[in-house]
Formats: structure tokens, C-alpha cells, sequence
């Protein structure tokens, strides 16, 4: 193969509540990426994956932005980011109409996701997504490109994601005060759901569940289309917290005890090297001494309410079947030993820890490899927002000049239905 021509730089920011990540890379003419630059900085400002703080939400990403850049020996103008967060929310919705020339064009799909999406929104949320799931077309099921066939009446169920408007503002403002323009939010699950699934999964059936540190984003993938997503506010920084409170310990040496000790599933403890530990505590109250069991019996509890709460969800919706290819843990979270062996004990499915992978193309050429650095979970958001980044800057949006930064992000999310049709 001869030499790669890059065409651009791309960027992604992962705006998390623990951690802002900031990766930057060259994209080739064939949408591959290299990645040149990679800043980390503690996230200060965000609770629960939505901004509180503007001011130490900026200083936060412009630290991480200053690192990737002097990485990259390049600057950065516009950003893909992630969104999340309780006030996400999403649900099924179907329209139906009629086909006027009897062969379905894109003006009766465009009429029919127009019919799917008239549904009673709460005044503080806006929809974020129309994500089509499939078509019918005179009952004939799950057709996924009607474009063409022919027919009387045209049936759709999308998937819509609402969250409040004013969590997207402070997104943008925060970038934009840290000196990068928005070019589009991404949901995170979308994101996640790019960098560790493979397309077998996708098409069979497939869950994925991002643990990240201020919530757990799920979503089920089925014919490579997003069957259902639910965000639950539960995720790593809990556990930092009951362990912090259940041992009467700061919160730093709470988080370093978690990575190190820490484990959910009763047979891990056998892989430990140490049945006690000793931890120095601060402002000279001398050294305390902890079992490394009592670490299991506070943070067991917390693991099994995420994934009994993403239970009750599967069950209340009847969405095992559509996972017969199991269940994928990334994030964080799932690097909590025993994590993986809770989980496939209580969803009764195989259930594995995804890693960022290498994307290929339909035909199977690699466009790019992975760094071992980024081969973590904890780097899955951001790399799917890379990847997305590097995918969608050849799309074309008539966006007026006179609009806002975020009614022109809006207007790019609005038509992000056409990606998937």
C-alpha cells in the first residue's frame, strides 16, 4: 500500500464527570484516522455527566486540550463531544402514511418519521435523536431501506432520544469559552457502541452497558440499528463514595483502594495478594488498617443495584431476546474486578469487557490501528466520538450563517435520522 494522504485534523472531547479527554487526529481520504494527540485532565464542574460549574468545567478541558495539542504540535478549532446524563430519555414511536405514487421515495420516509416523531415532549426536553429502526410496507415486517419498493401504505418505528436542552448549551458554552467550537454532540451510547462492537454484533444482537464515572449509558443494538438506550444515574464515582463513607476514608485513598483492592465478585478475593492493607490518612491521623473482604461488602451492593435496575429494564421491555449475542461492559467501571462474572450471573447471558478495536470497512480493510494506550475501556467514548468526527465531516448541512453555534449543532443533530436510513 502507498503512503496515506490525510486530508484534516479532527477532534473529540469526552466531557466526563471525572475525567476530561481530549483526543486529536489526522484523517485520511478514506475516513480513517491516526490518532497524533491525546490530553487527560480531572473533571471538575460535572455531576452526573451534566455541567454545574461553567467556569471549572473551562479550566478543565483547556488543560486537556493545551496537553493534546502540544502532543500533536497542532491546534484545534471544532470538536465533536459526548452527551449524557439522567435527563436523557428515550422511547419507541411508529407513524404510518401513505405512499403517493405507489412506489415509496424519500419524501413519503421523510413524511412517515415526520408522523413517528409527533409524540408529547416534556417542555424542558427537546428531542436529540430520530434514530429508524425499520419500515413496513403494506404489513410486510422489519424492512430496513424502503426507498423504492412499491406499495399503498408505509409504516416506520423510530427510536427517539430526548435530554434538556439547557445541559447541550452548557456543553457548547464550555467548549466555546475554552476556546474550541462545537461541531456536533454525539449520545454516548452512540459513541461507546462504535469503538467496541463489532458488526456481527450489531446485526445479530447485542447489549452494551458504558460505566462511566457519574452515570452507566445502556443501549441494544439489533440489524445495526439502535433498538433501545437508557441512561441510569448509578455509576463509578458511587462506589468511591460508599467506600470513602463505609471506611471513614478521604475520597482520594477511596478511589486508589477501589483500583487496586477492589472487587464485586465474591471469587476474586482469592486473587488478591493481601488479606489486609494499610492506608496513611491525612492531616497526621495516623495510618488505618483495612481487610480487603470489606472492600467486596460495600461495593458488591452497589453493582448488583446497576445491574438490577438494567434487569428490571430488560425485563419490563422483554429485550433479552434481542441480545443473543450477550452483553459488552466498557467504561471505567467495568474495570472493577469481577465486574463481568456479576454481570453474566445476573442478566444469564455471556457478558465480556469491550476495548476500543480496530474499524473496518464493509470490505474488510483496516484503516487504521489503535495505540496501546487507548486499548482501554476507560477510552471507548472518546475514541467513538474520534471515529465520528472522522466520519461525518464530509456531510453536508444547509445550515444558515446567521444561526447560533447551538441552533447550528441542533440543526446537525436533527439530521442525523439520514445517517441511519
Amino acid at each position: 500500500m502507498g503512503k496515506k494522504i490525510f486530508s484534516d485534523v479532527v477532534a473529540a472531547i469526552d466531557i466526563g464527570t471525572t475525567k476530561i479527554c481530549v483526543l486529536i487526529a489526522n484523517r485520511d481520504a478514506y475516513g480513517g484516522v491516526d490518532l497524533i494527540g491525546i490530553g487527560q485532565n480531572p473533571s471538575y464542574g460535572l455531576k452526573k455527566g451534566v455541567v454545574v460549574d461553567i467556569s471549572k468545567t473551562v479550566d478543565s478541558i483547556k488543560k486537556a486540550i493545551k496537553q493534546a495539542e502540544d502532543m500533536a504540535g497542532t491546534k484545534i478549532e471544532t470538536v465533536t463531544v459526548g452527551i449524557s446524563g439522567g435527563h436523557i430519555h428515550s422511547l419507541n414511536s411508529k407513524g404510518v402514511v401513505a405512499v403517493r405514487d405507489k412506489n415509496v421515495c424519500q419524501n413519503d420516509v421523510d413524511r412517515v418519521i415526520d408522523a413517528a416523531k409527533a409524540v408529547p415532549i416534556p417542555q424542558d426536553q427537546e428531542i436529540l435523536h430520530i434514530l429508524p429502526q425499520y419500515f413496513k410496507i403494506d404489513g410486510q415486517d422489519y424492512i430496513l431501506d424502503s426507498v423504492g419498493m412499491h406499495g399503498v401504505r408505509l409504516e416506520a418505528q423510530v427510536h427517539i432520544i430526548t435530554g434538556a436542552v439547557s445541559s447541550a448549551q452548557n456543553i457548547i458554552k464550555s467548549c466555546e469559552l475554552a476556546g474550541v467550537k462545537v461541531s456536533d454532540i454525539v449520545l454516548e451510547q452512540i459513541a461507546s457502541a462504535d469503538a467496541v462492537l463489532t458488526p456481527s454484533q450489531r446485526e445479530l444482537g447485542v447489549g452494551i452497558l458504558d460505566i462511566g464515572g457519574g452515570t452507566a449509558d445502556f443501549a441494544i443494538y439489533r440489524d445495526g440499528r439502535i433498538l433501545h438506550s437508557k441512561v441510569l444515574p448509578i455509576a463509578g464515582n458511587h462506589f468511591t463514595n460508599d467506600l470513602a463513607i463505609g471506611l471513614s476514608i478521604p475520597i482520594s485513598i477511596a478511589e486508589e483502594l477501589k483500583k487496586l483492592y477492589g472487587f464485586v465478585w465474591e471469587d476474586k478475593y482469592l486473587e488478591l495478594d493481601k488479606d489486609k492493607v494499610e492506608v496513611e490518612l491525612k492531616y497526621g491521623q495516623g495510618i488505618k488498617e483495612i481487610e480487603t473482604y470489606s472492600l467486596f461488602e460495600i461495593l458488591n451492593p452497589r453493582a448488583e443495584e446497576i445491574f438490577d435496575l438494567l434487569v428490571q429494564e430488560i425485563i419490563t421491555y422483554r429485550l433479552k431476546t434481542f441480545m443473543p449475542t450477550g452483553m459488552v461492559l466498557t467504561g471505567g467501571g467495568s474495570l472493577l474486578s469481577g465486574m463481568a462474572d456479576l454481570a453474566k450471573n445476573k442478566f444469564g447471558m455471556p457478558v465480556r469487557v469491550g476495548v476500543p478495536h480496530s474499524y473496518k470497512k464493509k470490505d474488510s480493510e483496516i484503516l487504521h490501528n489503535i495505540p496501546d494506550l487507548l486499548k482501554s475501556p476507560i477510552y471507548s467514548t472518546g475514541y467513538g466520538l474520534l471515529l465520528y468526527a472522522a466520519g461525518q465531516n464530509d456531510l453536508e448541512f444547509t445550515l444558515d450563517k446567521n444561526d447560533s453555534m447551538f441552533t447550528k449543532v441542533f440543526k446537525r443533530m436533527k439530521s442525523w435520522i439520514y445517517d441511519f436510513i
